[in-house]
């Protein structure tokens, strides 16, 4: 990924932001979400995939990545393996698509993972010994090619047909002036132009934090997308809860605010973050020495779409999995809540589509991978 040695980001100040706006078409305003802390539903784990030891079929060597395929199915990242394992909706071993290996259609480092509605599969990292974009048939199984790019883009998401979004970092010198363009835009297999552009913004250059780099890399902003075309970015902040609504040409609609407050890490949450950034930096072959996570948590850790288009967003101050769920046209609906806690809540990631739902702990509390497969309960 990102040579941290060369590149950082101390703090993020923006710069130029925009979602495709114009003079005939001017920023949105601001739409303030409210919250009815009376509305309640449950998410409950009702299955898992993954053990400690046995079955190699079913021991993750890391999970970075999960999703729905087409067809139903759960595909799941696992980048210490450096392969995609497929499973049946009840957690059933399929098959894998995609090995370890130095050879066309072999991966080494993959660090992200998405698929688009007719089958095809977007990774990020190296492989083919590219660092870039690696593309398979979900279906088939076999690679339909990579393509370089000058850093491996970041946070995926599925769309319609073979399309995808996904966020760009680049560098540009003017002067003694360097600065790291990012962008958030639609691609489609094959084509190494964005289809459209959502979102930018440019970030100042420095040579020192490594943290701000990787997690701008990592993270940075969350992206869910829906079935009509709405994009929806969240950009990670500490301070403020964001959510930038664009239509499918690129247009904002509305900026959503919602009710968050600062939430301070404890010493345990701290050393479980440290653990997190450690492993995100081994598998982007980095150093993990020194990094020290951000004392507050981000406002926001995640967003969703359902099969009815309404957005999940994932509460960053809560240790029990928390999301404020709202319509699609930014209405609170109900909060949901896993139950039982889990022990490691605090670093569960989703994916939430038609499908249902699925989550697994960046830093598992039982030392080991495992998969959760969920159902929506009403309080």
């Amino acid at each position: 990924m990102l040579n941290f040695a060369l590149a950082g980001i101390l703090t993020i100040v923006v710069l130029v932001t925009g979602c495709g706006t114009s003079d005939e078409n001017p920023a949105a305003s601001v739409q303030p979400v409210y919250i009815d802390t009376n509305l309640t539903v449950m998410l409950c784990p009702v299955d898992s995939i993954g053990i400690e030891l046995g079955d190699s079929n079913y021991v993750m060597g890391g999970v970075e990545g999960v999703a729905f395929g087409p067809d139903g199915n759960i595909a799941v990242l696992d980048c210490g393996r450096s392969t995609v394992r497929l499973y049946s909706p009840q957690g059933e071993y399929l098959r894998s698509i995609g090995q370890r290996g130095n050879g066309p259609g072999e991966l080494q480092t993959i660090t992200f993972m998405a698929i688009s509605e007719d089958g095809t599969i977007h990774l990020s990292g190296t492989g083919s010994q590219i660092l870039g974009l690696h593309s398979y048939d979900y279906f088939a199984g076999e690679w339909l090619g990579s393509s370089r790019t000058f850093v491996p883009p970041s946070c995926f998401e599925g769309t319609r047909g073979n399309r995808y979004i996904r966020k760009d970092i680049n560098f540009e010198v003017n002067g003694d002036e360097i600065t790291l363009p990012v962008s958030i835009s639609m691609y489609e297999t094959g084509n190494d132009e964005p289809l459209v552009t959502y979102y930018e913004e440019i970030f100042p250059f420095d040579p020192t934090d490594d943290v701000g780099l990787l997690e701008l890399d990592w993270y940075g902003y969350d992206i869910a997308a829906g079935a009509d075309g709405t994009v929806f970015i969240a950009p990670r902040s500490t301070e403020e809860a964001l959510i930038i609504v664009c239509d499918s040409a690129g247009n904002e609609i509305r900026t959503l605010q919602l009710p968050y407050q600062p939430t301070e890490r404890t010493e345990d949450e701290l050393e479980m973050e440290r653990n997190i950034l450690r492993a995100k930096a081994i598998a982007s072959d980095e150093s993990p020495e020194g990094l020290e996570p951000d004392p507050f948590k981000p406002m926001i850790r995640g967003i969703e779409t359902d099969g009815d288009g309404n957005l999940w967003v994932l509460q960053g101050g809560p240790n029990i999995p928390t999301f404020t769920v709202l319509d699609s046209e930014g209405y609170f609906l109900h909060t949901a809540i896993v139950t039982p806690e889990p022990p490691d809540g605090s670093t569960w990631r989703f994916h939430i589509d038609e499908n249902g739902f699925l989550a697994y702990a960046e830093d598992p509390f039982f030392g080991f991978y495992k998969v959760y497969i969920l159902q929506m309960r009403e309080g």
